[in-house]
C-alpha cells in the first residue's frame, strides 16, 4: 500500500539526521537561524513586545531540563510570542514565498527551552522543520500570482509542527499526525486584510498562531491524538482548504532528505517587504552615484520602476501613519535607505513616521510599473532614475536584490545585520557571544548558554 504524503513526511522527520547532511546545509542552517534570532532582538525593541507579555505571565512554567530558564512560557504560548516578534519587522528571512524562519525557529527555540536537546538535535528540528513546510509551500500552485485567498501562516505550521515533533523525538507515526493535526488546524489565509487590506495590522501574516499551533500539533500526537492522515492527497486535500487552484504533489516529497529547500533561502538587507527591497536599493544607490544630500531638496524628480504590484496600494501610499502600514510602504522604506536611517527598529519611531523632509522626499517618488518583459532573470527587479535640479541625471538597475538566494548577503554583511539588532538587547559581547553560540552549535551538548542571551 502507498504511504499517505503524511507518512512519508513523518519518516523524514523521524529519520533525519545531521551525520547524513550536507556541510554547505549546515552552515546555511546556522545563518538561517542566526539571522530569526536577530530579528527576534528586534522584535523585542519594539512596544509590541510588551503587549506579549500577556501569553508570558499566563503560562509560565519550569522547564523538564531542570534550572528553569527565567520567564519561560509554556511552548506554545513562547512559539506564538518569538513567531510575532521574528516577523513583526518585516526583517526576517525569505523564500520562494513566505518567511519560513518565522515559525520554523520559534517553534523549534520555544520547544528547546523545555527539553534537554543539544545543538545537533537543535539544528536538526530546524532542517527539518524548513524541509516540510517550505515543500508544502511550494506545493500550492496559483493561477494569479495575488489571489483573495493568500496567506503564508496557512502553510508555515508545518514547518513549526516538524520541528517541535523532531525536538519531541516522535517516531514516524506520530510525526505524521502531528503533520495532520496541523493541517486539520491551519489558520486562514489572512493575508489579503492583514497586509494588503485598507489598513495593514499587526495580524500581519498570522505566524504567532501558526507557530503556536503547530506546537501543539506535536505534543497532541506525543498525547496519541489522531488527525487524517490522507489530508493532502485529493481534491478535498489541503491545498483546496488553503485556496490552491491545483496541488504539485511532487514537489512535497521528491527529493525530500536530498536536494534541500533552506538552501534556496534568502535574508533581508531591509526591513521591509521583499518585494520592494530592489525598489530600495536602486534608489540608494542612484542616491549614493549622485552624492546629494536628499534633505536638500536639489533633486527634480526620483523615478522609480517597478513590479506592478508596488505602483498599487498599500506599497504605492507615501507618509504611512504607523509601522505596519510603513513595512509595506516603498516610498517609506526608499527614504529610511536614502536617509542614511540603519533598517530595523529606527525605521518605524514616531520622528521619522512624522519627519515633514522625510516625508517631502517621498512625496517626490512617481513610481512606474514595469512590464513583465522588463525584468526577465526576476519578477522583483526595479529601476531608479534620479534626475537632479542643475539638469544631471543618475540611473541605477536592480536585477536581483541583494539578500536574495541567487544573490546572497556575505556573511559579514549578515553578522553586523545581527549585531545591530542584538546588542540594544543583549549587549555588545552579549551579541558576539551569540554569533559564537551558533556557529559552535553542532558541537554543544547544552543549548543553556544561547537560550540564557534570549531572556536576558
Amino acid at each position: 500500500m502507498t504511504a499517505f504524503i503524511t507518512q512519508t513526511l513523518g519518516s523524514y522527520i523521524a529519520e533525519e539526521a545531521l551525520a547524513r547532511v550536507p556541510g554547505d546545509v549546515i552552515d546555511k542552517t546556522k545563518l538561517c537561524l542566526l539571522d530569526s534570532l536577530g530579528c527576534l532582538f528586534g522584535g523585542r525593541q519594539l512596544p509590541m513586545a510588551g503587549m506579549l507579555e500577556v501569553l508570558r505571565a499566563d503560562g509560565e512554567v519550569a522547564p523538564s531540563s531542570g534550572t528553569p530558564v527565567s520567564g519561560c512560557a509554556a511552548p506554545a504560548a513562547a512559539a506564538f510570542v518569538k513567531a510575532t516578534l521574528i516577523n513583526a519587522l518585516d526583517f526576517d528571512d525569505i523564500y520562494e514565498k513566505g518567511h519560513p524562519g518565522a515559525t520554523v525557529i520559534a517553534a523549534a527555540l520555544s520547544v528547546a527551552e523545555h527539553t534537554k536537546c543539544s545543538g545537533t538535535e537543535l539544528l536538526e528540528a530546524v532542517i527539518t522543520g524548513y524541509e516540510v513546510g517550505c515543500r508544502v509551500g511550494i506545493s500550492l500552485a496559483h493561477v494569479q500570482p495575488r489571489k483573495a485567498i493568500h496567506g503564508h501562516g496557512t502553510w508555515q505550521i508545518f514547518g513549526a509542527a516538524a520541528a517541535a515533533a523532531k525536538l519531541m523525538r516522535l517516531d514516524a507515526g506520530r510525526a505524521a499526525h502531528a503533520i495532520a493535526i496541523a493541517a486539520a488546524n491551519a489558520p486562514v489565509a489572512s493575508v489579503m486584510k492583514t497586509v494588503y487590506g485598507d489598513t495593514p495590522s499587526m495580524a500581519k501574516n498570522n505566524f504567532g498562531m501558526a507557530a503556536q499551533m503547530g506546537v501543539l500539533a506535536a505534543r497532541l500526537a506525543a498525547a496519541d491524538y489522531e488527525g487524517p492522515l490522507d489530508v493532502f492527497e485529493g481534491e478535498t486535500g489541503f491545498w483546496r482548504m488553503a485556496g490552491a487552484d491545483e496541488c504539485r504533489f511532487d514537489r512535497l516529497t521528491n527529493g525530500l532528505g536530498g536536494a534541500y529547500e533552506i538552501l534556496r533561502v534568502g535574508f533581508k538587507p531591509f526591513s521591509c517587504c521583499r518585494l520592494i527591497q530592489s525598489s530600495v536599493q536602486a534608489s540608494r544607490d542612484v542616491v549614493r552615484m549622485a552624492s546629494i544630500d536628499p534633505a536638500d531638496g536639489l533633486h527634480a524628480k526620483l523615478v522609480v520602476t517597478a513590479p506592478p504590484i508596488v505602483c498599487e496600494p498599500p506599497f504605492s501610499e507615501a507618509r504611512p501613519r504607523h509601522m505596519w502600514a510603513a513595512q509595506f510602504s516603498a516610498p517609506h522604506a526608499i527614504a529610511m535607505a536614502v536617509f542614511g536611517v540603519e533598517p530595523g527598529p529606527d525605521w518605524f519611531v514616531d520622528d521619522w513616521l512624522n519627519d515633514e523632509i522625510a516625508g517631502r522626499f517621498q512625496d517626490s517618488i512617481e513610481l512606474r510599473p514595469h512590464t513583465i518583459h522588463a525584468s526577465p532573470q526576476s519578477v522583483h527587479a526595479a529601476s531608479a532614475y534620479l534626475q537632479l535640479r542643475d539638469g544631471q541625471s543618475f540611473e541605477r538597475h536592480v536585477d536581483v536584490a541583494e539578500g536574495e538566494a541567487s544573490n546572497p548577503m556575505r556573511k559579514s554583511a549578515l553578522e553586523a545585520k545581527f549585531l545591530r539588532l542584538a546588542s540594544p538587547v543583549v549587549g555588545d559581547s552579549g551579541a558576539f557571544e551569540a554569533i559564537d553560540n551558533v556557529y559552535a552549535l553542532d558541537k554543544a551538548g547544552s543549548l543553556r548558554p544561547l537560550l540564557r542571551l534570549l531572556v536576558s
